[in-house]
């Protein structure tokens, strides 16, 4: 090669530039440090929190029994949340418990929840000024909903705005209190949101369990949107039957917010009942889907995922799988080449028993379990509960519904 000249070559360049990252990334690992408990945690100050990809809000109201629905809702939450600090879904999830009690310091079992899950836990107000204004909405011939059911309405429009003036997230899961999440649900809702962005970059919901519980929906404008709506009908319809209004466009005020954008059901469950009582005077004795059951039951039958139409799929509906598949590779289990294959969301041993938690999981928190997390707590110098907390005890059966194994149960669709 040629003589050089007088300033540094390029391969010197590169070499002190990658020397300089090197000395910066060494500056950076230097701040993380192992606790005893097996942690990895930022030292030196906090660092700057990035906008959240899912926020799970579960809205909660005090039951006048006095059932802590939401301390197991809140411990099964937090036992599918990473506890690793440098887990992705920890600081990309944000969990946020919205108090619809009125007054909202009556709400014990919140008071409690904050106590023992303050550390990783979000707890806010639903905005009162907005749920006071939606009950002024007159009743109008037509209307069908009781006087119970307009005001969780009402509490769901004051929740929503409560959420609306928390900084955006990228996703809204949207949660009652009296539902658990089921294991590994999070790692299926990213899936599942990966797979509905690759079939429609705009759609509007994703519906995951029934009822005003588990839907996603996108943060900023959309969750607006749907407030509105609430607020319009609340004496017109269920909160639940309002939702799907908005994210389908079946009515003349949603057709246009809807239009070309679409709404996807997941195959599986992701949420189990626990409540005993409901608003709407549901049967006691009323069927409850388990986990990662075939999605049917409880829901209008628009919102029923359908076999016949993506037998090979998760995600309904599923015209886009052709052109969003795999490239390289086909459907194990009949699907059409290319088509993205499913993945099963229960366990291994397919058994016809659908995965539900033992009942010793949801008996009652008494005093002395409370005092003996708080001490492990301050013991450990934790600011939060949720890792001394005993687990969720989940019956060890295999998972796969009992629609999927050909025995359906409960009412038929829409029932």
């Amino acid at each position: 090669g040629g003589g050089g000249g007088g300033g540094m070559r390029p391969s010197s360049q590169v070499a002190s530039s990658l020397v300089a990252l090197a000395d910066r990334n060494t500056a950076l690992i230097s701040q993380l440090v192992r606790t005893e408990d097996g942690a990895d945690r930022l030292v030196g100050g906090a660092a700057p929190s990035p906008r959240p990809w899912l926020r799970i809000a579960l809205m909660s109201v005090g039951r006048s029994s006095g059932a802590e629905y939401l301390l197991h809702a809140l411990r099964a939450l937090l036992q599918t949340h990473p506890a690793r600090v440098s887990h992705p879904l920890r600081s990309s999830i944000e969990i946020v418990v919205v108090n619809n009690h009125a007054p909202p310091e009556a709400h014990s079992v919140l008071l409690r929840a904050k106590q023992l899950y303050g550390g990783r836990v979000v707890f806010v107000e639903k905005e009162a000024a907005a749920a006071r204004a939606c009950r002024a909405t007159p009743k109008v011939k037509g209307d069908v909903a009781k006087e119970p059911v307009f005001r969780q309405t009402c509490d769901l429009v004051g929740g929503l705005e409560a959420l609306l003036a928390m900084p955006p997230a990228d996703h809204v899961l949207l949660m009652e209190d009296d539902w658990l999440v089921c294991p590994s649900a999070l790692l299926a809702l990213q899936y599942l949101l990966d797979k509905a962005y690759a079939y429609d970059e705009d759609w509007l919901a994703l519906r995951v369990s029934y009822g005003f519980n588990g839907v996603v929906v996108r943060g900023g404008a959309d969750l607006r949107s749907l407030r509105r709506h609430l607020e319009s009908h609340p004496w017109r319809r269920p909160p639940d039957h309002l939702l799907f209004e908005w994210f389908s466009g079946e009515r003349p005020d949603t057709k246009a917010y809807a239009a070309g954008r679409s709404y996807r059901v997941f195959r599986h469950n992701l949420f189990y009942h626990i409540g005993a009582l409901s608003t709407l005077n549901q049967p006691k004795t009323r069927f409850t889907p388990g986990c990662y059951s075939l999605m049917y039951d409880w829901l209008l039958p628009a919102e029923v995922f359908d076999e016949k139409a993506c037998p090979h799929d998760d995600v309904w509906p599923c015209t886009e799988a052709a052109r969003a598949g795999a490239p390289l590779f086909s459907a194990p289990d009949g699907g059409a080449a290319g088509s993205p294959p499913r993945l099963a969301w229960s366990a291994a041993a397919w058994t016809p028993a659908p995965l539900k938690p033992a009942a010793a999981a949801t008996a009652s928190h008494d005093a002395g379990e409370v005092a003996r997390w708080l001490a492990a707590a301050a013991a450990a110098g934790d600011d939060t509960t949720a890792d001394a907390a005993p687990a969720l005890d989940v019956a060890a059966v295999g998972g796969r519904g009992p629609q999927q194994a050909g025995q359906r149960q409960g009412p038929p669709p829409g029932g």
